[in-house]
């Protein structure tokens, strides 16, 4: 969901002011009141057409001649935020909302100021003022949401998607995190119907075929998860990370030379993905490559020391090539947290150190 930050909508001139812009002598009298709506207006024209430091310049002015100015405020806050100058934003935006404490649209844009400035906690509390002042404002509830699911607390971020999609039925985006929050509490089948949704309102959202397939995993549903797949890398064919995912799906439907041939894949667009060679590893071994499988888990862990699932892996393959240095890879695979390579050491008679 793109920022919904807007500028107020430019006033008329009144009769008198219209006559005045063809006066040069009556166009110098204009009271500062009418003076600071003309600089304004020509600010918010500058922001529509992409001229932020020349609308800024405008607001400059037109608050010069009228302190009190609480839209003018706002959209010179919004002006920064578009330049990335986020602290003199909230401070604008702390005038605005000082003269119009009612304005929901200054708490919305502080709250996305200090988002970015990374003051989440001040951020969320913004996002939760708007949803007080205007509860059908769908953006607060889901900017909230996502702040919550990326502090891990995933109900609460789930009741604030579920809020969002309420004010608005046809927020894609809503829907999707939603279904992110929903796989995070393990609801697999809502989790798939909540990006379905999402799809259906949204075609070309493509990591929502991503987690789907994801949630389509963990639910059991292989053959629903590599349909997800395929429909995404054809029409996105540069993402490692897919082709890894469905190496693994694959992989889970013993499918090991797809599996294989989806790790080269990934290998090939990324060749410091230590997980695609660590997967391709087991993927090998399940193959009886053995060879190439402590081939590529050697280099999963000169990519990546501490990866013990790697060692584990070449230890298996090892001990098939009836290298002794198997039991070294166990005992570092156990060393590192997977008490499983003490089980495999001892059960190949692996002697003490």
């Amino acid at each position: 969901m793109l920022k919904t930050l807007t500028l107020t909508a430019a006033f008329g001139l009144t009769v008198a002011a219209a006559q005045a812009q063809v006066d040069t002598v009556r166009a110098s009298t204009l009271p500062p009141a009418q003076q600071a709506e003309k600089l304004y207006n020509s600010g918010v024209a500058k922001y529509n057409s992409k001229s932020y430091r020349a609308a800024l310049l405008d607001f400059d002015k037109a608050l010069t001649l009228r302190p009190d100015f609480a839209k003018a405020y706002y959209n010179r806050a919004t002006t920064r935020y578009e330049l990335k100058d986020y602290q003199p934003a909230v401070e604008d935006y702390n005038q605005a909302i000082r003269l119009d404490p009612a304005g929901f649209t200054s708490y919305f844009g502080r709250a996305q100021a200090r988002e970015a400035l990374g003051q989440t906690a001040e951020a969320e509390l913004d996002y939760g003022k708007v949803t007080e002042v205007k509860p059908d404002y769908a953006p607060a509830w889901y900017y909230r949401g996502a702040l919550r699911f990326e502090k891990a607390d995933y109900a609460a971020a789930k009741a604030d998607f579920d809020a969002a999609v309420k004010a608005d039925p046809t927020y894609a985006y809503a829907y999707h995190d939603r279904a992110s929050a929903e796989r995070k509490l393990n609801q697999f089948p809502a989790a798939v119907q909540d990006y379905t949704k999402a799809l259906s309102l949204q075609p070309d959202l493509l990591p929502a075929l991503l987690n789907r397939a994801a949630a389509r995993r963990r639910a059991g549903d292989l053959k629903g998860a590599l349909a997800d797949y395929n429909a995404y890398l054809d029409k996105k064919t540069d993402n490692p990370t897919a082709y890894t995912n469905r190496g693994a799906a694959r992989y889970e439907a013993a499918d090991y030379k797809g599996a294989v041939a989806d790790f080269t894949q990934a290998i090939q667009l990324n060749d410091q993905y230590a997980f695609a060679w660590n997967n391709r590893a087991a993927a090998n071994l399940k193959l009886e490559d053995y060879k190439s499988a402590a081939a590529d888990a050697t280099k999963a862990i000169a990519l990546n020391p501490q990866y013990a699932e790697a060692y584990l892996n070449r230890g298996h393959a090892r001990e098939m090539l009836r290298d002794d240095q198997a039991c070294q890879d166990w005992r570092k695979a156990a060393e590192l947290g997977l008490e499983i390579g003490t089980s495999y050491a001892a059960a190949s008679g692996c002697g003490p150190e």
